[in-house]
Protein backbone atom coordinates (compact mmCIF):
# COMPACT_ATOMS: atom_id res chain seq x y z
CA UNK A 1 0.00 0.00 0.00
CA UNK A 2 1.27 3.46 -0.91
CA UNK A 3 0.76 5.97 1.89
CA UNK A 4 -0.15 9.64 1.31
CA UNK A 5 2.70 12.07 0.65
CA UNK A 6 2.27 15.74 1.51
CA UNK A 7 2.84 17.76 -1.67
CA UNK A 8 1.93 21.33 -0.78
CA UNK A 9 0.35 23.58 1.83
CA UNK A 10 0.11 27.21 2.95
CA UNK A 11 1.41 27.82 6.46
CA UNK A 12 -0.92 30.13 8.37
CA UNK A 13 1.43 31.89 10.81
CA UNK A 14 -0.71 34.56 12.49
CA UNK A 15 0.73 38.06 12.47
CA UNK A 16 0.21 38.49 16.20
CA UNK A 17 2.01 35.20 16.87
CA UNK A 18 4.99 36.33 14.78
CA UNK A 19 4.96 39.76 16.39
CA UNK A 20 5.17 38.17 19.85
CA UNK A 21 7.76 35.62 18.75
CA UNK A 22 5.48 32.63 19.42
CA UNK A 23 6.99 29.34 18.26
CA UNK A 24 6.05 25.70 18.61
CA UNK A 25 5.14 22.43 16.89
CA UNK A 26 1.61 21.09 16.57
CA UNK A 27 0.89 17.47 15.60
CA UNK A 28 -2.25 17.21 13.50
CA UNK A 29 -4.20 14.12 12.46
CA UNK A 30 -5.46 14.62 8.94
CA UNK A 31 -8.00 12.59 6.98
CA UNK A 32 -6.78 12.53 3.39
CA UNK A 33 -9.62 12.13 0.91
CA UNK A 34 -9.47 10.28 -2.38
CA UNK A 35 -8.81 13.59 -4.15
CA UNK A 36 -5.70 14.15 -2.03
CA UNK A 37 -7.27 17.04 -0.16
CA UNK A 38 -7.55 17.17 3.63
CA UNK A 39 -11.19 16.42 4.44
CA UNK A 40 -10.80 16.55 8.23
CA UNK A 41 -8.16 17.61 10.73
CA UNK A 42 -7.78 17.51 14.50
CA UNK A 43 -5.10 18.28 17.06
CA UNK A 44 -3.20 15.16 18.11
CA UNK A 45 -0.60 16.96 20.23
CA UNK A 46 -0.90 20.59 21.20
CA UNK A 47 1.85 23.18 21.05
CA UNK A 48 0.54 24.52 24.34
CA UNK A 49 -0.52 27.70 22.57
CA UNK A 50 -4.13 28.10 21.42
CA UNK A 51 -3.23 30.64 18.71
CA UNK A 52 -0.73 28.25 17.12
CA UNK A 53 -3.04 25.25 17.50
CA UNK A 54 -5.84 27.09 15.69
CA UNK A 55 -3.41 28.18 12.98
CA UNK A 56 -2.28 24.57 12.58
CA UNK A 57 -5.84 23.44 11.85
CA UNK A 58 -6.25 26.23 9.28
CA UNK A 59 -2.94 25.19 7.73
CA UNK A 60 -3.95 21.51 7.64
CA UNK A 61 -7.05 22.40 5.64
CA UNK A 62 -4.78 23.61 2.83
CA UNK A 63 -2.81 20.34 2.63
CA UNK A 64 -2.54 18.65 -0.75
CA UNK A 65 -1.42 14.99 -0.76
CA UNK A 66 -0.85 12.23 -3.21
CA UNK A 67 -3.63 9.96 -1.86
CA UNK A 68 -3.12 6.49 -0.41
CA UNK A 69 -3.21 3.65 -2.92
CA UNK A 70 -3.85 -0.07 -2.58
CA UNK A 71 -2.99 -1.46 -5.96
CA UNK A 72 -5.15 0.54 -8.39
CA UNK A 73 -7.62 1.61 -5.69
CA UNK A 74 -7.52 5.14 -4.24
CA UNK A 75 -8.25 5.17 -0.52
CA UNK A 76 -9.08 7.58 2.25
CA UNK A 77 -6.57 7.45 5.09
CA UNK A 78 -5.50 9.19 8.28
CA UNK A 79 -1.99 10.58 8.61
CA UNK A 80 -0.11 12.40 11.36
CA UNK A 81 1.67 15.59 10.33
CA UNK A 82 3.85 17.89 12.49
CA UNK A 83 3.37 21.58 11.73
CA UNK A 84 6.23 23.73 12.94
CA UNK A 85 5.91 27.43 13.66
CA UNK A 86 9.41 28.81 13.87
CA UNK A 87 10.15 32.48 13.45
CA UNK A 88 12.90 33.34 11.00
CA UNK A 89 14.80 36.35 12.30
CA UNK A 90 15.20 39.06 9.69
CA UNK A 91 18.79 39.77 8.68
CA UNK A 92 18.71 43.44 7.76
CA UNK A 93 21.29 43.59 4.95
CA UNK A 94 19.89 40.48 3.28
CA UNK A 95 16.36 41.87 3.59
CA UNK A 96 17.46 45.18 2.08
CA UNK A 97 19.06 43.43 -0.92
CA UNK A 98 15.95 41.34 -1.60
CA UNK A 99 13.72 44.41 -1.39
CA UNK A 100 15.89 46.34 -3.85
CA UNK A 101 15.79 43.47 -6.37
CA UNK A 102 11.99 43.30 -6.26
CA UNK A 103 11.50 47.06 -6.46
CA UNK A 104 13.72 47.28 -9.55
CA UNK A 105 11.93 44.32 -11.13
CA UNK A 106 8.56 46.05 -10.64
CA UNK A 107 9.92 49.36 -11.94
CA UNK A 108 11.03 47.70 -15.17
CA UNK A 109 7.67 46.01 -15.67
CA UNK A 110 4.73 45.92 -13.28
CA UNK A 111 4.35 42.42 -11.89
CA UNK A 112 1.51 41.66 -9.50
CA UNK A 113 3.26 38.61 -8.08
CA UNK A 114 6.39 40.65 -7.43
CA UNK A 115 4.32 43.27 -5.58
CA UNK A 116 2.89 40.49 -3.41
CA UNK A 117 6.42 39.17 -2.76
CA UNK A 118 7.59 42.66 -1.85
CA UNK A 119 4.75 43.09 0.61
CA UNK A 120 5.54 39.73 2.19
CA UNK A 121 9.13 40.90 2.69
CA UNK A 122 7.78 44.05 4.31
CA UNK A 123 5.54 41.96 6.54
CA UNK A 124 8.53 39.88 7.67
CA UNK A 125 10.04 43.08 9.03
CA UNK A 126 6.78 44.53 10.36
CA UNK A 127 5.73 41.44 12.29
CA UNK A 128 9.11 40.32 13.59
CA UNK A 129 9.45 40.34 17.41
CA UNK A 130 10.66 43.75 18.55
CA UNK A 131 10.40 46.37 21.24
CA UNK A 132 10.11 50.13 21.07
CA UNK A 133 13.86 50.62 21.56
CA UNK A 134 14.70 48.71 18.41
CA UNK A 135 15.45 51.43 15.84
CA UNK A 136 18.53 49.86 14.26
CA UNK A 137 16.58 48.75 11.20
CA UNK A 138 15.15 52.25 10.57
CA UNK A 139 18.05 53.16 8.30
CA UNK A 140 17.12 50.25 6.02
CA UNK A 141 13.45 51.21 6.00
CA UNK A 142 14.33 54.81 5.17
CA UNK A 143 16.49 53.66 2.27
CA UNK A 144 13.79 51.56 0.55
CA UNK A 145 10.60 53.63 0.90
CA UNK A 146 9.39 56.48 -1.29
CA UNK A 147 9.96 60.06 -0.16
CA UNK A 148 6.35 60.64 0.83
CA UNK A 149 6.35 57.62 3.12
CA UNK A 150 9.72 58.55 4.63
CA UNK A 151 8.51 62.07 5.41
CA UNK A 152 5.99 60.68 7.91
CA UNK A 153 8.87 59.64 10.18
CA UNK A 154 10.80 62.90 9.91
CA UNK A 155 12.39 63.64 13.34
CA UNK A 156 11.32 60.17 14.58
CA UNK A 157 13.91 57.93 12.86
CA UNK A 158 16.16 57.79 15.91
CA UNK A 159 13.42 57.44 18.52
CA UNK A 160 10.79 54.95 17.35
CA UNK A 161 10.64 51.88 15.03
CA UNK A 162 9.35 52.83 11.57
CA UNK A 163 7.52 49.63 10.71
CA UNK A 164 4.32 51.49 9.89
CA UNK A 165 6.17 53.28 7.06
CA UNK A 166 6.40 49.98 5.17
CA UNK A 167 2.60 49.73 5.04
CA UNK A 168 2.43 53.30 3.76
CA UNK A 169 5.07 52.62 1.11
CA UNK A 170 3.07 49.77 -0.44
CA UNK A 171 -0.13 51.83 -0.36
CA UNK A 172 1.64 54.81 -1.92
CA UNK A 173 3.61 52.93 -4.59
CA UNK A 174 0.82 50.67 -5.82
CA UNK A 175 -2.43 52.46 -4.87
CA UNK A 176 -4.67 50.58 -7.32
CA UNK A 177 -3.37 47.10 -6.49
CA UNK A 178 -5.10 44.41 -4.45
CA UNK A 179 -1.91 44.31 -2.36
CA UNK A 180 -2.44 47.96 -1.40
CA UNK A 181 -5.98 47.14 -0.25
CA UNK A 182 -4.62 44.33 1.91
CA UNK A 183 -1.88 46.59 3.29
CA UNK A 184 -4.49 49.21 4.19
CA UNK A 185 -6.56 46.63 6.09
CA UNK A 186 -3.46 45.23 7.81
CA UNK A 187 -2.35 48.72 8.79
CA UNK A 188 -5.75 49.46 10.28
CA UNK A 189 -5.49 46.35 12.48
CA UNK A 190 -1.83 46.98 13.29
CA UNK A 191 -2.50 50.52 14.47
CA UNK A 192 -4.86 49.34 17.22
CA UNK A 193 -1.91 48.07 19.27
CA UNK A 194 0.66 50.42 17.79
CA UNK A 195 -1.13 53.47 19.15
CA UNK A 196 -0.91 51.99 22.65
CA UNK A 197 2.83 51.35 22.28
CA UNK A 198 3.40 54.84 20.95
CA UNK A 199 1.59 56.41 23.89
CA UNK A 200 3.76 54.43 26.31
CA UNK A 201 6.99 55.39 24.54
CA UNK A 202 6.53 58.96 23.32
CA UNK A 203 5.15 62.08 24.96
CA UNK A 204 1.49 62.87 24.14
CA UNK A 205 2.23 65.66 21.65
CA UNK A 206 4.75 63.62 19.65
CA UNK A 207 2.45 60.60 19.71
CA UNK A 208 -0.53 62.55 18.39
CA UNK A 209 1.62 64.18 15.71
CA UNK A 210 2.91 60.83 14.47
CA UNK A 211 -0.51 59.16 14.51
CA UNK A 212 -2.04 62.06 12.59
CA UNK A 213 0.71 61.89 9.97
CA UNK A 214 0.05 58.17 9.46
CA UNK A 215 -3.70 58.57 9.24
CA UNK A 216 -3.42 61.52 6.87
CA UNK A 217 -0.99 59.65 4.61
CA UNK A 218 -3.40 56.78 4.00
CA UNK A 219 -6.69 58.46 4.93
CA UNK A 220 -7.68 55.81 7.48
Amino acid sequence: MLVPVLLDYDLDYPDEARRQGMEGTVYVRVLVGRSGKASNAMIAKTSGNQILDSAAIRTARTFRFSPAMAGEEVLQSWVMVPIEFKFREVEYTEWFAEVEVLQKRIERQYDREAVDELYELYRQMIFSPWDVRDVEFNEYVKAVVVEGAAKIWESYWSVYPARVVLFVDIITRYPDSFTALKARADLNNFMEQEKIKMRHSLDPVRTDTLINRILEAVKL
